[in-house]
């Protein structure tokens, strides 16, 4: 803040001199004392004070006709040192003073009741520094051109804090997030959310580590679940969306497409018994076109629907024979053909038992 002080000098002081003139009775005379005076200016400023040879020079108070207040030191006619600025708004200023701005240590504080205190360059707030909001957020930091830039700690009434990096009053750069209740997040920021590569921790003891676009998962990474749940892939909308693998703590795998947190597209299924599913999944089950082969050397090709072997399909066995016909809850059910021994004839089954 730069604050102007022009005296348009037409007043006089007891002597009669023109404040700005030097007294002829003392005109040489190489140094002189300062003299208090009690000046009123053309637009009505007041000026209280030490004035050596017309000009403010060392303590005074120096009242603006708007109301807006200086009281503190003077070099040659200009507020350097120390004082105090109160403008009409109730807006106050303590501390240092340099070529009638602010300039070092000093405090200023806003009728609301926020307060700041650090380090001020040209008028501007520069350094280190803490400010605190009357709501009960406080930053204690560095600031640039009278906002925080640097390395600085935010703290918010609910007991949230962030500690990193500020560009431009925005959380930007590497910080760390902590929550009262435990959760946090220590990645990058833009304009104070969560953006690019993080790790986040919440409060059911769930970790996901990766990238994050405004505060959401988003793109390349893995999240843990306090329930033992893996998944490493793809993220969208803050949730599985992609191409990814999914890991239960029973052993059993998913590797393929996600849309919405859910098993959608192609994939492959792997149970820990040794069977595979490899096919079209719809709302997180086995769901269209699809093969199911298990370790003992079966296999199934053909539809599924929910999980389940429904419409047409083959199954083969190890020794070569199989059925290709309808499937019904999973059991060969209705009419196809069975093939063994290199013989293929008509048959029916019914409910997974042949009666043809």
């Amino acid at each position: 803040m730069v604050i102007s002080v022009s005296l348009l000098v037409a007043a006089c002081d007891e002597t009669g001199t023109s404040i700005g003139e030097p007294n002829k009775a003392s005109a040489n005379v190489s140094h002189q004392e300062p003299q208090r005076d009690f000046v009123v200016l053309d637009d009505g400023a007041r000026f209280s004070g030490e004035i050596i040879q017309g000009k403010k020079q060392g303590f005074g108070v120096y009242i603006w006709v708007n109301g807006d207040r200086y009281e503190g030191d003077w070099i040659n006619d200009v507020m350097s040192g120390s004082g105090v600025f109160t403008d009409n708004a109730g807006r106050t200023y303590e501390g240092q003073w340099v070529d009638g701005q602010y300039g070092g240590d000093g405090t200023y504080k806003w009728p609301s009741g926020s307060v700041y205190k650090g380090q001020f360059v040209n008028g501007q707030k520069n350094g280190n520094g803490t400010y605190t909001w009357n709501d009960g957020r406080v930053y204690v930091g560095e600031f640039r051109n009278d906002k925080k830039n640097g390395t600085g700690s935010y703290q918010w009434p609910d007991g949230r804090k962030y500690t990193g990096q500020f560009i431009n009053d925005e959380r930007t750069g590497r910080g760390r997030l902590l929550s009262p209740d435990g959760e946090s997040y220590d990645g990058q920021f833009l304009q104070g959310a969560q953006h690019g590569s993080g790790k986040a921790s919440y409060l059911d003891g769930s970790v996901y580590d990766g990238e994050f676009d405004e505060d959401q998962k988003a793109g390349r990474g893995s999240m843990k679940w306090a329930t033992g749940e893996l998944y490493s892939g793809e993220f969208a909308s803050d949730v599985p969306n992609g191409n990814g693998t999914m890991q239960w703590p029973n052993g059993n795998r998913y590797e393929g497409k996600f849309i919405s947190g859910i098993m959608q597209g192609r994939g492959k299924y792997y149970w820990q018994d040794g069977r595979v599913y490899d096919g079209e999944f719809k709302h997180g089950k086995r769901t269209g076109k699809g093969s199911l082969q298990w370790p003992s050397g079966e296999r199934y090709i053909g539809d599924f629907i929910e999980d389940t072997r429904e419409g047409r399909g083959t199954f083969s066995w190890p020794d070569g024979s199989k059925y290709v016909g309808s499937f019904n809850q999973s059991q060969l059910h209705g009419r196809g053909t069975c093939t063994a021994d290199g013989q293929t004839s008509p048959c029916r089954f019914d409910k997974g038992v042949r009666i043809e």
